[in-house]
């Protein structure tokens, strides 16, 4: 349909950049009647974010998939910003001491523990984050310290730095501040003895610098602020909890039918399946506790009716091939069939929805730590509950109307002058078992109407059918539409166009079915006056 119509854009292109002559000499008007577009649409034109497959018989299906519910890894748990912050007093005063000598700290290994309340994590794989390391020291000497993180590692090797922080100077501090990323690090959460959980470990030395002269300490100290913050994880492994979340009410995209506006459709048969999916090591129960269709074109609701609703869904966990968040995932799956027997998808569909609205509750481990704390998530494979939809194209629609809006982009502007006025014809060669009643509006910067392209609806009429419905032969319809001078200029002025086109079948009450081979081909031809002006 798109294609079709966006031979208005052509055409204005044609005639202001090719039928265009410079000024400043002599001139006379003159006429051009050329072909500006030409296009053969089938049903793939008429429906968004969906597939159209054919049947053995070459009749159609619509098959679509939508993901009305995903969870977030953070919906589970989410590790905190936490800042370690030590002072720490040398514990030797009045004492001089020689380039290269060890100061000695009261804590040179430090395990911190986040607060996760119910969630035990033991490794997680850094997605993203970061560590921030301030030293503040009041030692009137340079001091090296050696900073690491033995538990996080990155291809085999622990995270370490090396940074030197400057003498203090008076009562002024030496100051060092650095932000270093953890981005793909491998961080052992269980402490520095190996028997906790959300614990990291740290691990400082400290000494003089092995430049320079010797340094009396007295009465003084260093203070460390180290701060681990954004982190994100691509990998956790652990016991994530026995935790109720309830979730909604919600809205998720339909957007299938989104460009669809008013007007009716019934299908003669609907199969759906409401399939869950868990890629997460981890059991689950799951109660849905609303699922409805909502049209928000005309706020008409239909709640989803079948056994499956407010009833416990067990769910079970995934599992993975070596345990260490590298290897292969092996999701669970539950079906659930919806038919026009066990439910109501027919008028769950028939509503036209263009938003799903959902509210779900979802209990994690209702059997508590039975994996031994081997529960494990990946970020990028999440448990989801979607709807996948086959739709046999055997329907009746009356008086369906789609609205989509193309965007408009003239350039010249300077030679709108040339051109007077004109007419389009539009050649609509119908293959299809219905009618569509045809209209195009000039928008402005705001969308609103600003004016027409026909000064009424036109219909392009439907192709005849045999006893069985079926398509004998293409129907040609013939569209004049005048084009003036000032509505030439109010295109230059426009950006975007509303498209609306209303559906009818024929054969009703019947359901006609729609085939491979049926195609709307479309010829724009402008007839235009115009003015050429020669050097």
């Amino acid at each position: 349909m798109k294609k079709a119509l966006i031979g208005i854009v052509i055409f204005s292109s044609f005639l202001f950049v090719s039928c265009r002559k410079a000024n400043d000499g002599p001139s006379w008007d003159t006429e051009l009647l050329a072909p500006i577009a030409n296009a053969s649409l089938n049903l793939n034109n008429l429906l968004t974010n969906s597939v159209i497959q054919a049947n053995p018989d070459s009749s159609l299906k619509l098959v679509y998939e939508n993901n009305f519910y995903g969870l977030k890894m953070d919906t589970l748990f989410k590790i905190p910003d936490t800042t370690i912050s030590q002072i720490l007093a040398i514990p030797i005063s009045g004492i001089t001491f020689a380039p290269g000598t060890v100061i000695p700290v009261l804590s040179p290994n430090t395990n911190t523990t986040y607060q996760l309340p119910g969630v035990q994590l033991r490794t997680v794989i850094v997605k993203s984050g970061k560590v921030s390391y301030s030293i503040q020291s009041t030692v009137k000497h340079t001091t090296d310290f050696h900073y690491s993180i033995p538990s996080a590692t990155l291809n085999g090797q622990p995270f370490s730095i090396n940074i030197t922080v400057p003498a203090a100077v008076g009562s002024s501090p030496g100051i060092y501040n650095q932000i270093f990323d953890l981005s793909g690090y491998t961080i052992d959460l269980t402490g520095y003895a190996h028997n906790m959980v959300n614990t990291i470990t740290t691990s400082l030395n400290v000494n003089i610098s092995n430049s320079g002269d010797s340094v009396l300490v007295n009465n003084d100290q260093i203070t460390i602020s180290n701060k681990f913050y954004d982190i994100i994880p691509y990998y956790a492994k652990g016991y994530f909890g026995q935790n109720t979340f309830n979730i909604g009410p919600a809205l998720s995209n339909f957007d299938v039918f989104k460009n669809i506006v008013s007007g009716s459709l019934s299908l003669e048969d609907v199969n759906f399946n409401l399939k869950i999916e868990n890629p997460i090591g981890l059991d689950a129960r799951m109660y849905i506790n609303n699922l409805s269709s909502l049209n928000s074109h005309t706020n008409h609701l239909v709640d989803l009716q079948n056994s499956i609703m407010n009833t416990p869904i067990n769910i079970n966990r995934a599992s993975e091939s070596n345990g260490y968040g590298t290897g292969t995932i092996y999701p669970t799956y539950a079906n659930f069939p919806l038919t026009t027997t066990n439910s109501n998808i027919r008028p769950f569909v028939e509503n036209l929805p263009d938003k799903l609205s959902y509210s779900l509750q979802i209990i994690t481990n209702p059997l508590g730590n039975v994996s031994g704390s081997n529960d494990f998530i990946f970020s990028d494979h999440l448990l989801k509950a979607q709807l996948n939809m086959e739709i046999p194209l055997s329907l009746m629609a009356n008086n369906l109307t789609l609205v989509d809006t193309l965007a408009l982009n003239i350039s010249n502007k300077d030679n709108v002058q040339n051109v007077h006025s004109g007419t389009l014809t539009l050649f609509a060669e119908n293959g299809f078992p219905f009618n569509a009643g045809l209209q195009m509006y000039l928008l402005n910067d705001q969308h609103a109407i600003a004016d027409s392209i026909f000064g009424y609806a036109n219909t392009i009429d439907q192709a005849p059918v045999n006893s069985s419905l079926r398509v004998t032969d293409k129907k040609l319809t013939k569209i004049i539409i005048p084009v003036s001078e000032s509505k030439m200029k109010l295109l230059y002025d426009t950006k975007h166009i509303a498209l609306k086109v209303k559906f009818n079948t024929s054969a009703q009450p019947n359901y006609v079915k729609i085939y491979s081979d049926y195609t709307i081909d479309v010829k724009l031809v402008g007839d235009i006056n115009y003015t050429v002006h020669l050097k």
